[in-house]
């Protein structure tokens, strides 16, 4: 059994319309709930359900009409009275009493919301395809990278292993040192003896004792 909707009226009766439909019906039942999901004696409590024929949305409330819960109806037979299930928010099982009456509901601002959620995704995914692009267009100008041995000095030499010298340097240090030729040693001029400073100042021979 389909739900009832009414369609917006177009400009050539007698044809097909694909437009959606403008309004659908909300079913209104008394109904029992209970958060008692493990126990066997439950405790139930009086509540209102609405039944929202246009996308199968079960809304339930308290008597007081806070909201309780709601869930989505997924057989594929018409809700109706006597069913029970549980609410994929709000932890309690629910099961349908008496029906009380229906009343069509205006699907405009539904749709205008919907269509305004699809245009706004719309531009968000056209804002991020440019980006993208422009990533990917640098990601291309990026250098390449190169292998090591054309970044190594040596590609021949080992890699992974110091070269080790054949001699220390102090070994070094010393066979530089005999190698090299002796400086020669700076020969001082002798200090003047006491006769021949006393001639000079007397211009005469004195012997000093």
């Amino acid at each position: 059994m389909s739900y009832a909707v009414k369609r917006a009226e177009t400009g050539h009766p007698g044809t097909a319309s694909a437009d959606p439909p403008t309004s659908a019906l909300v079913r209104d039942f008394i109904c029992l709930y209970s958060h008692d999901l493990r126990r066997k004696q439950k405790r139930w409590q009086d509540g209102k359900l609405k039944y929202h024929t246009f996308n199968k949305r079960i809304m339930v409330y308290d008597d007081r009409g806070g909201f309780v819960g709601d869930a989505y109806w997924s057989e594929d037979y018409e809700f109706g009275e006597g069913e029970e299930f549980s609410l994929e928010r709000g932890s309690a099982v629910v099961q349908v009493c008496d029906c009380t009456g229906s009343r069509e509901q205006d699907l405009t601002a539904i749709l205008d919301k919907r269509a305004r959620e699809v245009e706004k995704r719309r531009e968000t995914a056209a804002v991020r395809t440019p980006a993208r692009r422009e990533q990917d267009g640098r990601s291309h100008l990026q250098p390449r990278n190169l292998p090591l041995n054309a970044v190594v000095a040596n590609p021949g030499a080992p890699i992974g292993r110091a070269v080790v010298p054949d001699k220390s340097p102090y070994e070094a240090r010393m066979t530089s040192v005999e190698g090299s030729a002796p400086k020669r040693r700076k020969l001082s001029a002798s200090p003047p003896s006491k006769s021949g400073w006393a001639s000079s100042l007397f211009g005469t021979k004195i012997s000093l004792t």
